[in-house]
């Protein structure tokens, strides 16, 4: 075998591998309450592509740890580390993800997230971060995130405002865009940033992930 061979048939693996896990994920998460036209949109704004058979596959990887966000959890092979999934490092994972769908972490895979963890928290797998290490990674992926809310605020709620000019607001949709698009200046904090986002995104119609019902922000 060739190593153009070789490399082919390891890509064609690969791919195969993230197609079955993604549809596994579907299949899990559609009782908790994923159905179809989530699952397209996200396809469509996390991956990139509205169908799996042509997604690159950093788009694949991008949806999967999309699904992952939503509380999926890959079954480990025989010798695989365990994914940890305690309510701490659901948290970092999200954060993490959420960083990836503002535009700031290109790779969103765990791989990149155990180097970032290895940074911060000084070991080599979220899984073995003590509570407070855990506490640590929150907070400073909070902070990295507080640098990019106020502007992607902004940016969404222009283009809410041309939405509601072409096709104006009911009375509730209108009320929700106004404390969203005024929460840099009324509200300081993640949560309340992180509420004005995800009201904005829903008004436009676009999946916002897990990151709030992770995060268990309350309003």
């Amino acid at each position: 075998m060739t190593a153009a061979t070789s490399a082919a048939t390891s890509a064609a693996n690969r791919r195969a591998t993230l197609i079955k896990l993604i549809h596994v994920a579907k299949r899990e998460l559609a009782q908790h309450g994923l159905d179809d036209v989530a699952y397209r949109q996200i396809l469509v704004s996390v991956g990139k592509d509205s169908s799996l058979k042509t997604m690159a596959v950093p788009g694949m990887v991008a949806v999967l740890e999309h699904l992952k966000a939503r509380g999926f959890v890959v079954r480990p092979k025989a010798g695989d580390r365990r994914q940890a999934t305690d309510p701490g490092a659901r948290k970092v994972r999200a954060l993490w993800l959420f960083l990836h769908q503002l535009g700031e972490v290109r790779d969103p895979s765990e791989k990149a997230l155990a180097a970032y963890v290895k940074r911060i928290a000084k070991v080599d797998d979220l899984h073995w971060a003590s509570s407070r290490a855990t506490d640590v990674l929150i907070e400073t992926l909070k902070k990295w995130a507080m640098r990019l809310l106020p502007g992607a605020i902004k940016a969404l709620a222009d283009e809410v405002l041309v939405r509601h000019r072409a096709q104006p607001f009911d009375a509730l949709q209108l009320a929700v865009f106004l404390r969203a698009a005024n929460a840099t200046v009324n509200y300081e904090g993640f949560d309340h940033h992180l509420w004005a986002w995800q009201d904005l995104m829903e008004l436009l119609g676009r999946p916002v992930g897990g990151i709030a019902q992770t995060m268990e922000a309350k309003r």
